[in-house]
C-alpha cells in the first residue's frame, strides 16, 4: 500500500509506503478513528477459500493489526456508513461494526464478480459486478436487488456516490470470457433518482478503470488497474497528471 501527497503545485509525491498485505485490494477511511481499513484478497480473486480479511492501519502506515477480520474469502470494495464497514466479497456483501467486529452477511444472488461498494446519504449500498454490467443495492433494512444492469456501464468497477449521483469507474468493454477489453473503460454517472447513465466528461477511452475517489475540485483520481496509473481528471473529464504504480493498481482513498 502506497501513500501519496498532491497539489495543484505539484505531482503525485510518495510519503510512505506499507509492505505486509496479502493480495491488498481496497482502502477506506475511518474519519473518526483516524484509521485506515484495507482488504486483502490473500488468493484468486473468485475463490472462496477463507483466507482473505481486512487489515487496521494507522494514517502513517503503521499496521495496527493486520487481521482485523479473518475468514473472508476474497474482500475487494470498502465503504464506511454509520459504524459499520461494507466490504464486497465475491457474492455477498459483508457488513461489520467497527466496534464490536459483529458481521451479517448479505447473498447476493446470481452475482458474479462483485467488486467495489459505495453508500448513499440514506445507507442504500451499492455493489458493483464488473462481469455483468450490473450494480447491485443493498437497501438500510437489507433488501437485496438488482438496482442497474445495462451495457452502458462497460464493465462497472469502482464506485463513489456524491449526492444524487452514483459515479461508475469502468473497466471497459471485455472480450468474451476474458478482462481483456475491446475498448477501455471511463467515467460513467448515473442519476440515483431515476438511474438514468451519462458520460462524465469525454467519452474517449483513457484505462481499465478500478478505484475512484474525488479530488475536492469537481474532477477524480481514478486507478487504471491493467496499466498499472494513478490518474487525476478534471471537471471536464480530462487527464491533468498521472504516475505509475505497477499492474495491479486497484481501489484507492484520498484523504
Amino acid at each position: 500500500m502506497i501513500f501519496f501527497h498532491h497539489s495543484d503545485a505539484k505531482a503525485f509525491e510518495k510519503v510512505w509506503e506499507t509492505k505486509g498485505f496479502h493480495n491488498p485490494e481496497s482502502a477506506v477511511y475511518d474519519a473518526k478513528e483516524s484509521v485506515l481499513y484495507v482488504s486483502n484478497m490473500d488468493g484468486e480473486a473468485l475463490k472462496k477459500d477463507g483466507k482473505g480479511g481486512v487489515s487496521k492501519i494507522s494514517t502513517e502506515g503503521k499496521i495496527i493489526d493486520l487481521s482485523w477480520v479473518k475468514g473472508m474469502n476474497a474482500p475487494k470494495g470498502v465503504d464506511i456508513f454509520q459504524g459499520n464497514l461494507y466490504v464486497s466479497d465475491i457474492d455477498r456483501l459483508v457488513k461489520i461494526n467497527l466496534k464490536t467486529k459483529a458481521t451479517k452477511s448479505f447473498p447476493i444472488p446470481n452475482a458474479k464478480f462483485l467488486n467495489d461498494v459505495a453508500v448513499d446519504s440514506v445507507g442504500n449500498v451499492y455493489v458493483s459486478d464488473m462481469m455483468d454490467n450490473s450494480i447491485h443495492r443493498v437497501t438500510k433494512q437489507g433488501k437485496v436487488s438488482v438496482w442497474l444492469k445495462d451495457n452502458k456501464l462497460e464493465g462497472p468497477n469502482g464506485l463513489l456516490v456524491i449526492d444524487d449521483t452514483l459515479y461508475v469507474a469502468s473497466w471497459g468493454i471485455m472480450k468474451k470470457g476474458s478482462t481483456a477489453t475491446s475498448k477501455m473503460g471511463n467515467i460513467k454517472k448515473v442519476d440515483i433518482n431515476n438511474k438514468t447513465i451519462s458520460q462524465f466528461g469525454s467519452s474517449i477511452p483513457i484505462g481499465n478503470l478500478d478505484g475512484i475517489e474525488a479530488d475536492g475540485s469537481g474532477g477524480f483520481f481514478i486507478t487504471d488497474w491493467m496499466h498499472g496509473k494513478l490518474m487525476q481528471v478534471n471537471s471536464n473529464g480530462a487527464i491533468k497528471g498521472h504516475t505509475l504504480l505497477g499492474q495491479g493498481s486497484a481501489d484507492l482513498e484520498y484523504i
